[in-house]
């Protein structure tokens, strides 16, 4: 377990947003909002940009779930997952103020949980569009903890992921307590 944790954390804290950004000559933690995420480098560096910056966190979440699953099973893929996620928002390459996290969560959930996402993503964009970003994404996390309760109370398939068990609900509550903070704190701010 010990490796996973340590592989997941290292994974997420890499900082493909940073180098993204610098590539292009943005320094994204000055620009915009001031976060290493896709949605900050939307609208500092284009389309092109973000979606390389989403990329790089699609795979840094997948490959922290799929080394925990083949260090040790479901429980060890959650653990390296979070971990991945705890080092996107702590990243220790910047005096640990990091990333929000969702784009290395979706990489995660992708392995772990797919309809998770599924039924996640579509709360998320509805409620952005009526409360703006930050809010959606809290709306979005109290939905995907509640998506996940349901799920393994219920033992519906993950499809390929993880058994709908507390292994399931583990994953969505260390999700939200890394991430829920980051977008609360931006509730009050106005828009950019």
């Amino acid at each position: 377990m010990t490796w996973a944790l340590l592989i997941g954390y290292f994974l997420g804290s890499l900082p493909t947003a940073d180098i993204v950004g610098r590539s292009r000559g943005l320094d994204l933690r000055s620009a915009g909002s001031g976060n290493p995420g896709a949605a900050n480098t939307l609208r500092v560096g284009g389309r092109r940009a973000a979606l390389a910056v989403l990329a790089f966190d699609l795979i840094k979440g997948a490959a922290a779930a799929a080394a925990g699953a083949a260090i040790d099973g479901d429980r060890t893929a959650v653990a390296a997952a979070v971990a991945a996620v705890a080092g996107q928002v702590h990243n220790p390459w910047f005096r640990f103020r990091g990333g929000k996290g969702l784009g290395v969560t979706a990489g995660a959930t992708i392995v772990l949980w797919p309809f998770g996402l599924l039924v996640t993503l579509p709360v998320i964009a509805a409620a952005s569009k009526v409360l703006r970003s930050a809010g959606g994404s809290v709306v979005g996390l109290a939905w995907f903890f509640a998506a996940a309760v349901l799920w393994a109370a219920n033992g519906w398939t993950t499809a390929w992921g993880i058994a709908s068990d507390d292994a399931l609900v583990w994953y969505a509550i260390g999700i939200v307590v890394l991430a829920a903070p980051k977008f609360i704190s931006d509730l009050g701010r106005p828009p950019l």
